[in-house]
């Protein structure tokens, strides 16, 4: 795991309702607030509110698939959310290594979510890459 502890991954994104309606069916989360936008507007937000948990999946696509990649598993994730995000609103996840270490297999991120201008979450994330073995078939 070569990785330069500078690198950095983005991943673009936009919550469409379909993906909504997919997360509220596993998930079991009901709250008006993702689903009705007159009552999330009588709550002061600009429109329905993306799932926060859907915000995290963005998060293992990035680790999973970008940085570090293939073979990665989550250690541990931290966000805190700063500003909704809404349905159908673009979106962009970046994430910068702050520590990696070859010999370990570990790595360090730091995570921002920004759609609109502002920023929606931020946090940290470590990650293993887990070597592969040469004596599994």
């Amino acid at each position: 795991m070569a990785v330069d502890t500078q690198a950095t991954a983005r991943v673009e994104f936009c919550i469409s309702e379909r993906e909504m309606e997919i997360f509220r069916a596993l998930s079991g989360d009901t709250n008006p607030l993702h689903d009705d936008a007159a009552y999330a507007g009588r709550r002061g937000f600009g429109g329905r509110v993306v799932y926060g948990g859907l915000l995290i999946a963005q998060v293992s696509r990035l680790l999973g698939t970008r940085l570090p990649g293939h073979g990665c598993v989550w250690r541990s994730i931290t966000l805190r959310f700063r500003a909704p995000l809404y349905v159908d609103e673009p979106a962009r996840l970046t994430g910068t290594v702050t520590h990696a270490n070859a010999d370990l297999g570990v790595m360090n991120l730091k995570l921002r979510i920004e759609a609109g201008g502002r920023t929606v979450a931020d946090g940290e994330a470590a990650a293993i890459l887990a070597r592969e073995r040469a004596d599994v078939a």
